[in-house]
């Protein structure tokens, strides 16, 4: 409300600004009231002089702006009370923020049993790397059969995912997972769980280490080399076909290594990581089949066949040679003899002679004629000794010094005798001519004990020639000359089998061969 001015409110006294303030009029009797009166009004327009009722105004002032600083100084203490809580509340988590920012692997991270906590993963391989060198690397001794082999990184190259497990440490505590999302926690707050749990809950991790299987295989196959060998059976050293005798060579145990045991041992030792063991294996000893003992005992004349020849010397010369060119020959297990190998081409500049031989079913001279009574020795004491005959071939009739059946003609170059050696040991021919005898002696390993063989024919078919000759015109005979150009002859069929005896008594036979022997009717050449 508003006061009309009095006169007495006419004259105030001025007072001088203070601290840059409005000055503050005061009449006389606003000095006469000692308080502020409680009433206030704003100046009238136009800026007329006036004072309100009660105190004096400057004290009214001096009172609201101990409110404001009251109140100032409660929003200050406010403030800093909450800059005091933001900050205490600030600093863990600074701290929280270092420890899950760090570029390390965390605490409670053991790898191979060396804790890499705290380490940056090139620290943390080169610790690894210094623990591996000072465990010794690979040394792994390998004993087999008295002999020592050492299988070191050069020799087999390791390989260890150090790299690899070293990521997966760094990545402890800095990975999600289902649990994080199930989690009310924060993402950083969860880190942070997971690197304090770690420190106290040790996570252990460990390293492996690969090496080539096929080079490890290599190794074990050199090793299995040097150990394994077979086992060396006694064999004929020499024969003296001069003295019928023979010399052994010794006979000594092979060994047999088991590769894939040794290699799964090995590879047991690498995979548990005993890379400086020592492994001890031995190999199963091997015994020969035939030592030099048995060998003495078991080497003898097997067989002997002996033919008589005639009086032709000529005839005796061939036969003769014959039996040098086969005498000596050793046939080895599975090799076979040839006749016409062994004496080759019977001619006169090796001394063969002119002799009866039988050609176009009529008798001949030709160079080597009689070799084929060696041959059929031959046959007949291979037979005996019980050798595979894979060829042989009858005469066209029957020979004077063998019986039907027994007889093996040879012809250079395409009739031959021939057999092979099926036994486990070589024989030795001994072929000799002695007093117009023939003789061919077969030694080796014996067929058993009281365990021989013989020969015996059976005549299944005889045919007789007619009673008539064939009378053949020959221009280049002289006039009403006649000759004989074949004899008559009678024909054969001979089976031959090898008889088997048990201490001279037959315990079974075998059929050998087939002989047949044509019928050849007389033939007379004339000129008439």
């Amino acid at each position: 409300m508003r006061h009309r001015r009095s006169e007495k409110y006419q004259h105030r006294a001025a007072y001088p600004q203070e601290n840059g303030q409005a000055p503050l009029y005061r009449t006389e009797q606003e000095d006469a009231y000692p308080d502020w009166v409680a009433q206030s009004e704003a100046a009238p327009a136009g800026g007329g002089n006036w004072a309100p009722a009660g105190r004096p105004k400057w004290q009214r002032h001096r009172a609201e702006w101990t409110v404001v600083a009251l109140v100032c100084a409660a929003l200050l203490g406010i403030m800093v009370a909450f800059t005091v809580s933001l900050y205490r509340a600030y600093k863990p988590f600074q701290q929280k923020k270092a420890i899950v920012e760090q570029n390390t692997i965390a605490q409670g991270v053991l790898v191979d049993g060396v804790h890499v906590g705290g380490m940056s993963r090139t620290d943390a391989a080169a610790a690894l790397q210094k623990q591996e060198t000072v465990s010794g690397g690979l040394w792994l001794t390998v004993q087999a059969d008295g002999e020592t082999w050492v299988i070191t990184p050069k020799e087999l190259p390791l390989e260890r995912n150090t790299q690899a497990v070293l990521e997966t440490a760094y990545a402890v505590g800095r990975q999600g997972s289902r649990e994080t999302i199930a989690s009310t926690l924060t993402p950083f707050e969860y880190r942070y769980q997971h690197l304090y749990h770690t420190a106290t809950s040790p996570v252990r991790l460990n390293t492996s280490v690969t090496y080539s299987a096929e080079k490890l295989w290599e190794l074990v196959r050199i090793i299995e080399n040097r150990v394994s060998r077979p086992a060396e059976d006694a064999q004929v050293a020499t024969f003296d076909f001069a003295s019928r005798s023979f010399t052994f060579t010794e006979d000594r145990p092979g060994a047999k290594l088991d590769a894939d045991a040794l290699y799964r041992q090995i590879a047991d030792l690498l995979d548990r990581q005993q890379y400086t063991a020592t492994l001890t294996v031995q190999s199963e000893p091997i015994m020969p089949k035939v030592t030099r003992a048995e060998l003495m005992n078991t080497f003898v004349r097997i067989s002997t066949y002996t033919t008589t020849t005639t009086t032709d010397a000529n005839r005796n010369n061939n036969v003769n040679l014959a039996c040098q060119a086969v005498t000596g020959t050793a046939v080895m297990p599975g090799e076979t003899f040839s006749f016409n190998q062994a004496t080759g081409q019977r001619t006169l500049e090796k001394g063969y002679l002119m002799a009866a031989a039988i050609a176009g079913g009529t008798t001949v001279d030709e160079v080597g004629g009689g070799v084929c009574q060696v041959s059929s020795t031959l046959f007949n004491a291979a037979a005996m000794a019980d050798l595979t005959i894979l060829k042989r071939s009858p005469h066209t009739w029957p020979s004077n010094y063998v019986e039907k059946g027994r007889d093996a003609t040879v012809n250079w170059p395409n009739l031959d005798f021939v057999f092979r050696n099926d036994k486990d040991t070589p024989i030795f021919i001994v072929a000799y001519y002695q007093q117009r005898q023939c003789t061919v002696e077969i030694y080796g390993a014996s067929l058993g004990a009281g365990l021989s063989i013989e020969l015996a024919t059976q005549l299944t078919s005889r045919t007789d020639p007619p009673s008539e000759p064939i009378y053949e015109n020959n221009p280049l005979l002289p006039p009403g000359a006649m000759q004989e150009k074949k004899k008559a002859r009678t024909g054969y069929v001979v089976e031959t089998y090898k008889v088997y005896l048990q201490n001279g008594a037959e315990i079974r036979r075998e059929w050998l061969c087939t002989s047949n022997y044509p019928m050849i009717q007389q033939v007379i050449e004339y000129n008439y």
